[in-house]
């Protein structure tokens, strides 16, 4: 009697997404699989805690982890980028170490979990000129640059959601004398409270941050910024942190793509050309009839590894997958040591009208951001130990409806 050959699958991608999906892949399929993750650097790092490299030396190493000591010991680890897909051929290209060798594998199941970037090409001269904090390479450049300026040099942050609050709060609390301020398209945290913002707006790292709104950038100098109706901002540091950009690779291969480039997935997660192609995490986007997305953020991209797995392993066993299904319950955001600031959210991610402010906001911030790497180290050890929370009409559509004492989730 032959033995079956086990079911090749290629997760690209070692963020949040791609970790969590090969882990649980690997517990639950056994020998039936042979999983390989497949990522450019061997670190795995928390990019929610890169503001914090970024204004001080000393937050490296709880940021920088062994991408092998998260992975199941049965998960292949390749360090190397794909430069092309090629779906009919079932096939992945592209080069592996530092001579940047062509490399080729073959896969039955592919799931994309690229994550996402700074689009520092999103107006003339942000790539030229702009620094920001999408990567730790990144983060590790600005820090070297802010030790460069005087105590009353001027830093401009382009951008006016949590990843540019965080950055600049916590320089405002490191590095007070620095002239700091923020330019954003639209009004500041826009997907907060009222309430929320009153306190934002209010803390103490804000009190030392200019805060310019309703005013879109649309070049980057050598000596600042320009707005759209022209007018000239000068700053000796400019970092970017206005959206998120993702990477050519989906669009290069010929894969169904949004106007942002994010592989286009069912919500199944699956490609429909291709559905033994998948997508979770910042890189892909489930387009519904509403044109609403969801949040890019490891609070989306936890969940959607885990349900990709899930797919995938319905797909082998002959069963029917069921849809992503996700409960937003927070939105949380640090605004420098000591201060916090979380927003309850409802399901659907809008803001309600309870917020935690200050120190409790801060712990708790603290242990979301834990909590968010641990939940990788369980599915290493125990596949199916993270679970996440669901609207209650999808709960009780799966029949898993649980009681009102449900451990809080990110």
């Amino acid at each position: 009697m032959t033995t079956p050959r086990p079911e090749r699958i290629l997760v690209i991608g070692g963020g949040y997404a791609g970790v969590l999906c090969a882990n649980r892949l690997a517990g639950r399929l056994g020998s039936r699989a042979r999983i390989t993750l497949v990522n450019p650097i061997e670190p795995f790092v928390e990019r929610v805690r890169l503001h914090e490299v970024a204004a001080r030396t000393d937050a490296e190493p709880a940021t920088r982890h062994s991408l092998r000591s998260l992975l199941r010991p049965s998960v292949g680890l390749r360090i190397a980028r794909v430069t092309r897909i090629r779906p009919d051929a079932h096939r992945v290209d592209g080069v592996e170490g530092a001579e940047n060798r062509p490399w080729t594998d073959h896969y039955d199941t592919l799931v994309y979990a690229v994550g996402s970037g700074v689009p520092v090409g999103a107006v003339p001269g942000a790539a030229e000129h702009a620094h920001n904090i999408s990567s730790l390479e990144a983060a590790q450049a600005l820090r070297r640059r802010l030790a460069q300026l005087s105590d009353d040099a001027s830093v401009l942050i382009v951008g006016g959601g949590a990843t540019a609050i965080e950055l600049v709060t916590e320089l405002a609390s490191r590095r007070p004398s620095l002239r700091l301020s923020i330019v954003t398209s639209s009004r500041l945290a826009p997907t907060l409270s009222v309430k929320a913002r009153r306190y934002l707006e209010q803390a103490q790292a804000m009190s030392y941050v200019d805060v310019v709104e309703h005013t879109p950038v649309t070049e980057v100098t050598r000596t600042g910024v320009r707005t759209d109706q022209g007018e000239e901002l000068a700053a000796d540091c400019v970092v970017w942190a206005a959206s998120f950009a993702v990477p050519t690779l989906a669009r290069d291969s010929g894969l169904e793509v949004d106007r942002s480039g994010r592989l286009v997935v069912d919500e199944c997660l699956r490609t429909a050309r291709h559905p033994d192609i998948l997508g979770a995490g910042d890189g892909s986007v489930i387009l519904g009839p509403s044109g609403a997305t969801l949040r890019m953020a490891c609070a989306t991209a936890i969940p959607q590894g885990g349900h990709a797995a899930a797919t995938v392993i319905a797909g082998l066993e002959g069963r029917s997958p069921e849809p992503f299904a996700l409960a937003y319950l927070v939105l949380a955001m640090s605004l420098g040591p000591g201060d916090g600031l979380v927003q309850r959210t409802r399901f659907d991610d809008t803001p309600s009208g309870t917020v935690l402010t200050g120190r409790p906001a801060a712990a708790f911030n603290e242990l979301n951001t834990r909590y968010a790497r641990s939940v990788l180290a369980w599915e290493r050890t125990r596949a199916g130990a993270y679970r996440w929370a669901k609207p209650p009409t999808s709960a009780r559509r799966e029949g898993r409806r649980r009681s009102g004492r449900r451990r809080l989730r990110i």
